[in-house]
């Protein structure tokens, strides 16, 4: 690709060209303010605060519109810039409410951070400021606060370029402006809570999370979603062992800065059929008394057992996992999908900007490190007299008569009847990797403390050592080494 050199505030730098000076000064350590600039919406220069000086251009220009050229001298901190800046916000500020104390958006809005950057003057203003409609629900997920709104337009590109539903569009002109959905319709955009996430103010905001907590209060975790075999990255925000909050984590390669809705509302709303603690017979146990009966009972009859593997699982738990059906020579090896599309849910099944069919994060790390395991519709029942069943949704006509080890984070009819059942974690409550539909390696890291239930790659760890054999890592770090040469 071509490349093209300018001067930046002195400094030299080398972009592709076609790139714009917003972009190519932000790649460079030079941020340039903006409201209505998105790096994956079309720009549309309507706020005005981006404007840079051009040499021997006689007007500053927009910088979300202005592609670099070869030769380029390009001025972001002039005195002229700075007054322009201080003008814009006042502007924005006029007919804006003073409800920071109150607002959601506190604490991460633009607005606060650029105001106190780039301007800190006091207000002028002593009019009445326009009053417009505060609790306009956008369906039953969002809120709009049409008094909080500089009409950035972000949300409605969103609908049109991304999401492509075309739900929101402007109404009136000037200060009487405002984000609307057309008459009589609802906002049932499968990625509607993403105009959230790119509202630069506390326009817009998600009703499963107003008022519930301050966002410098909530933890931060980078995560990977796993919702389907896209492996969304996100962000956990948490608090006391809890997940209040859920948005996209910027990757260029796999989501963007977007995420659906479904997912948000599955990690949002509590878990139901948890598993927990460790049974033998239908009665409590303790966990040293389970790996004791499982390492017996694998030593003994490994030939007559079939192994189904969890598509939720982990790839270094899934190394572990083979390190011990090779060690004792398990031969019926077989994959399932943890989760299906259900209609019923209103999930999308899959759609050509992120959601993807298989509703399972790591299947192709199942594949990778078993490639010659069979579908489970494929087990002669009639061949085995045991099964170790790892994760849910295994079809229970497969399974009967047969003495069952479930190891799972969520209770179905497999592990309520299952002889040895052993309560696992869900992706949150626990380190790891998923490969994604796109074959590509994602980690991530534990968001919440798994509570009465054990660590699935720990129990495998202390399977294979009651078992006489060395595990082939002890902590996460070592297990992915091996991953990655297989």
């Amino acid at each position: 690709m071509k490349q093209v050199t300018l001067k930046v505030d002195g400094k030299q730098i080398t972009v592709p060209a076609g790139t714009l000076i917003i972009d190519a000064c932000e790649a460079n350590g030079i941020y340039i303010p903006r409201f209505c600039y998105h790096k994956h919406l079309l720009p549309s220069g309507n706020c005005r605060m981006c404007l840079v000086k051009i040499e021997k251009n006689p007007k500053p220009q927009p910088s979300c519109m202005t592609p670099v050229a070869e030769g380029m001298v390009v001025y972001t901190d002039t005195a002229e810039i700075r007054e322009m800046r201080k003008a814009m916000l006042e502007f924005i500020l006029i007919n804006h409410p003073l409800d920071c104390p109150i607002c959601d958006k506190a604490g991460e809005c633009m607005l606060q951070d650029q105001y106190m950057e780039f301007s800190g003057d006091k207000s002028r203003f002593n009019e009445t400021k326009v009053a417009k409609e505060k609790l306009y629900h956008f369906g039953d997920k969002i809120i709009y606060d049409a008094e909080r709104c500089i009409t950035c337009t972000r949300c409605v590109k969103f609908t049109r370029e991304v999401s492509k539903t075309n739900k929101l569009g402007v109404l009136s002109r000037g200060d009487q402006s405002y984000v609307a959905l057309a008459h009589g319709e609802t906002f049932d955009d499968p990625y509607s809570y993403c105009v959230t996430d790119i509202c630069p103010v506390g326009a817009l905001t998600p009703k499963y999370f107003r008022f519930k907590e301050r966002v410098w209060n909530l933890h931060r975790t980078e995560s990977i979603c796993a919702g389907c075999a896209r492996g969304c990255n996100i962000y956990f925000d948490t608090k006391d062992n809890k997940i209040y909050r859920v948005v996209p984590h910027e990757n260029d390669q796999v989501n963007k800065t977007w995420m659906c809705d479904f997912a948000r509302d599955y990690y949002i709303n509590p878990m139901k059929n948890r598993t927990a603690g460790v049974r033998i017979e239908h009665k409590k146990s303790t966990y040293d008394q389970g790996i004791d009966e499982i390492a017996a009972l694998l030593k003994a009859n490994a030939k007559n057992l079939a192994f189904i593997l969890s598509s939720y699982a982990t790839n270094e738990e899934l190394a572990l996992a083979k390190q011990l059906v090779e060690s004792v020579g398990i031969k019926g090896v077989f994959k399932k999908r943890d989760r299906v599309w259900d209609k019923s849910t209103g999930e999308v099944q899959s759609d050509n900007l992120l959601i993807h069919e298989d509703k399972t994060p790591n299947m192709a790390g199942v594949n990778k490190l078993f490639p010659s395991a069979k579908d489970i519709n494929q087990m002669v029942i009639s061949d085995f007299q045991y099964a170790f069943v790892w994760g849910p949704n295994a079809p229970k006509e497969k399974l009967d008569g047969l003495e069952i080890v479930s190891l799972a984070a969520m209770s179905d009819s497999i592990w309520d009847r299952a002889r040895w059942a052993i309560a696992g974690r869900f992706s949150t409550e626990k380190h790891g990797s998923f490969i994604n539909c796109d074959g590509i390696v994602q980690s991530f890291r534990r968001a919440l403390k798994g509570e009465d239930n054990f660590d699935d790659l720990m129990f495998f760890v202390d399977l294979l050592k009651k078992l006489g054999i060395n595990p082939v890592g002890r902590t996460v770090e070592e297990v992915r080494r091996v991953f990655e040469k297989q």
